[in-house]
């Protein structure tokens, strides 16, 4: 039996598309639907025949019991209000966005009455678009919810639940702890790549037909869809920009240690680096 009546997915792109392909297979829901900005990913949507689309997002959550927004963090507050007509009383909306303390304040335009518990999936891509998306995309990977206490402890054993019945491992923290974990883990690293990436690309000695998997292994998150990640790095820009600094501190000492020939003072720079690195690969 579902464990849902109808989930509703507004802003169905790779996380979107990628949320309605694996509540198919699972069965998760007695039906689904799905809205998207783009004319062409909603003919793409209709494809996979596994939701009702729509071709406005008000009639996309209408009846639906679980709404999941998957827009761009930047246009979190204006689907918020869009879909309010649209909402059932009582319905839980949560969120698929890689920032949590302003959509927190973001989703105060929704309507009374509405329950809303933020989240967050791990498990995107430098892919971007509902043409990758993938019914197990989540399948074991890390998703925050963040309650903030003022919810019921139904609405957030519901928002649990649908994360884990998608694949997720769940885990519980505050938003302002989640931005700070998340700017660590992926939007110091995103901003960080896409820096190293101009700066190689500007050396005299670029030769893109020449790299090798070093520099593309350093660099694979630059390639990530620039308007998406605007609005994430703007929406956590004081633990980006303190990661940044962090990021421009160690560059100097490196660049120092090498300007002064201290071989050991690289080598131990090095040393500390790897074995971070090595701790990436630890099981959790």
């Amino acid at each position: 039996m579902p464990q849902f009546k109808r989930i509703a997915v507004v802003g169905a792109g790779l996380i979107g598309g990628s949320v309605l392909l694996a509540a198919a297979r699972r069965q998760l829901a007695g039906s689904l639907a799905g809205w998207s900005r783009s004319p062409e990913a909603r003919a793409l949507l209709k494809s996979y025949a596994v939701a009702e689309i729509f071709d406005n997002p008000v009639e996309a959550v209408r009846g639906a019991d679980i709404v999941i927004i998957a827009t761009p963090v930047d246009k979190m507050a204006e689907t918020f209000r869009a879909i309010g007509p649209g909402l059932s009383p009582g319905a839980l909306v949560t969120d698929a966005g890689s920032v949590k303390a302003a959509i927190l304040l973001a989703a105060q335009g929704l309507p009374p009455g509405v329950h809303f518990v933020g989240a967050h999936p791990m498990a995107g891509s430098e892919k971007a678009g509902s043409a990758h998306a993938n019914a197990e995309l989540f399948v074991n990977r890390p998703c925050f919810v963040t309650p903030t206490g003022q919810e019921t402890p139904a609405a957030v054993q519901q928002t649990v639940a649908l994360w884990q019945a998608l694949g997720c491992r769940t885990i519980e923290c505050s938003a302002q702890r989640h931005d700070e974990i998340v700017a660590a883990i992926s939007h110091v690293p995103h901003a960080s790549a896409s820096a190293l990436m101009l700066a190689v690309g500007s050396l005299p000695g670029f030769d893109p037909t020449t790299a090798g998997a070093g520099l593309k292994d350093a660099t694979r998150i630059a390639a990530g869809e620039e308007n998406l990640w605007v609005g994430i790095l703007l929406a956590n820009a004081p633990h980006v920009i303190a990661g940044l600094r962090a990021a421009e501190e160690q560059t100097a000492h490196l660049r120092k240690a090498l300007e002064a020939g201290d071989a050991e003072k690289v080598r131990q720079l090095l040393a500390d680096a790897r074995v971070l690195r090595q701790s990436l690969d630890r099981p959790a």
